[in-house]
């Protein structure tokens, strides 16, 4: 089973984003023990983000999961026009299977005309994007949600994640972007309990379910903010939706598992 949404570091890298973190929070082998306490087999790792640590934060992700069959290694995003196409260009034949792309943080909107050329190499590699939606202290109208729809129209071929679902701010404008374009999925993390920071009613979240499919949600763990108790209690929420078993395997794992498959990119 693959864990989706964990971030990874090298020591001290989380402590420059939230200094009350421990030296040694985040790092690859603290994860192997997260996901065997879960009951995973692997994960989606990303990169760090170019504005906590020196040099390349994709080359290191890169470098530090290879040959480590556990990891599927997802780059970061960190700017737009050349440097994001550069940036794929480089990194998508060396082992890249996905993109986080966290707009508040990068300060680029999802619809920045400057990362059209990115987003059309990136559907050409079927590379799944996953996007930080719901308010994380930037201009609300560069992210939310709704302009993932600009995006799914001109590049339908293109796998796009609305993580958190947006938040209970902007829930129904996931349900909309989803109910418009087959190529988005909901992303589960950091939503499904109430103590989450984007949470969502439970009641929502199953309509959502409901409406799409298990086959357009992907849960992801957001590792190492959120603790292993925090996501059996995730997982508990989703269970109690009675979904049958084949439709939460989906969900858990599949739907993630069957976006790295389809991954192709020349030469990786």
């Amino acid at each position: 089973m693959l864990l989706g949404h964990c971030h990874i570091g090298p020591p001290g890298y989380f402590r420059e984003m939230w200094s009350e973190c421990p030296e040694r929070f985040g790092l690859p082998e603290q994860l192997r023990l997260y996901l065997e306490e879960l009951g995973f087999d692997g994960a989606v790792v990303f990169a760090p983000f170019q504005e906590w640590m020196d040099g390349d934060p994709n080359a290191w992700l890169l470098k530090t999961v290879r040959g480590d069959a556990r990891f599927v290694p997802w780059i970061t995003l960190n700017g737009t026009g050349e440097l994001a196409l550069e940036t794929l260009r480089e990194h998508g034949p060396k082992g890249a299977r996905g993109v986080k792309f966290h707009p508040a943080i990068i300060k680029v909107a999802i619809n920045d005309k400057g990362l059209e050329p990115f987003y059309g190499l990136a559907e050409r590699w079927r590379l799944p994007i996953l996007y930080h939606t719901g308010p994380h202290g930037w201009e609300i109208a560069r992210y939310q949600p709704l302009l993932v729809d600009q995006v799914a129209q001109r590049h339908p071929d293109l796998p796009l994640i609305i993580e958190h679902l947006g938040g209970r701010a902007f829930a129904r404008e996931t349900h909309a972007v989803m109910q418009n374009n087959p190529n988005v999925y909901g992303g589960l993390a950091t939503c499904l309990n109430e103590s989450d920071g984007w949470h969502v009613p439970a009641d929502e979240i199953k309509v959502l379910i409901k409406r799409f499919g298990a086959a357009r949600f992907c849960f992801g763990s957001d590792f190492p903010y959120n603790t292993v108790d925090q996501n059996r209690r995730a997982i508990a929420v989703l269970k109690s939706f009675k979904l049958p078993a084949a439709d939460l395997g989906l969900i858990l794992s599949g739907n993630l598992e069957r976006l790295d498959a389809a991954v192709k990119v020349p030469g990786a």
